[in-house]
């Protein structure tokens, strides 16, 4: 059903680039000035960058197979049918407390129940938890697309997204520099993290693979 080849290449594409810049930026004998640990700042930023992009693509990839199946919105798995449901929800979501089970709720049942020849799916929509990016991001995502939880698999930096997205939003918003947050990892422990950050995305799109080569994965079972 789906191949996540692209998703691999464009991950080892951006892990290249971050360590591209630690190689020029950290020579031997080890580097201990400004530029070094700027350096590090920025390799936290495009860590973010580069699992950003990663969960968001690949959520409209699935999406997009989702949305070419010649399956009613009742055939899809749950969580497709969310996705499939966002649109209409999206609209009854602003309508009046006193009109939410005179016209809002019927509205979305009928909808819900319809027996349309395609699925209502939106490829650009992507369910955001507010959080932005946290791991709460990602274990609503896994939830969502029943692919179970996402700690065992991105077992090494489960513990250090969090941490990247604070440090990415203090240098996004001004808070704190790239010199700031690189001084909190030394060499050694950058290139660790851009290891494990490159290794455990892969193993996470292995994972999802394997699900999405089934049509199962997306549709009720007959």
């Amino acid at each position: 059903m789906i191949s996540l080849d692209s998703h691999r290449a464009a991950l080892k594409d951006r892990v290249s680039v971050i360590r591209n810049i630690i190689d020029e930026t950290h020579p031997t004998p080890p580097a201990t000035g400004r530029i070094a640990r700027e350096a590090r700042g920025m390799a936290v930023v495009l860590l973010f960058a580069a699992y950003e992009e990663l969960l968001t693509s690949l959520n409209r990839s699935l999406l997009e197979v989702a949305a070419g199946l010649r399956v009613g919105n009742r055939r899809l798995q749950p969580g497709f049918r969310a996705f499939a449901l966002h649109n209409v929800a999206s609209s009854l979501s602003s309508g009046s407390q006193k009109k939410l089970f005179t016209a809002a709720l019927p509205t979305l049942v009928e909808f819900a129940s319809r027996g349309e020849p395609g699925p209502t799916i939106n490829p650009d929509v992507f369910p955001n938890d507010g959080s932005f990016m946290r791991r709460s991001q990602v274990t609503l995502w896994c939830s969502l697309f029943s692919a179970g939880d996402p700690a065992p698999i991105l077992r090494n930096i489960w513990q250090q997204i969090d941490t990247v997205v604070i440090q990415r939003n203090g240098i996004a918003h001004g808070r704190l520099t790239p010199q700031e947050v690189g001084r909190s990892y030394s060499e050694a422990d950058m290139r660790a993290l851009v290891d494990d950050w490159d290794s455990d995305w892969a193993r996470f799109l292995d994972h999802i693979e394997q699900l999405a080569v089934a049509r199962d994965f997306y549709r009720l079972p007959r």
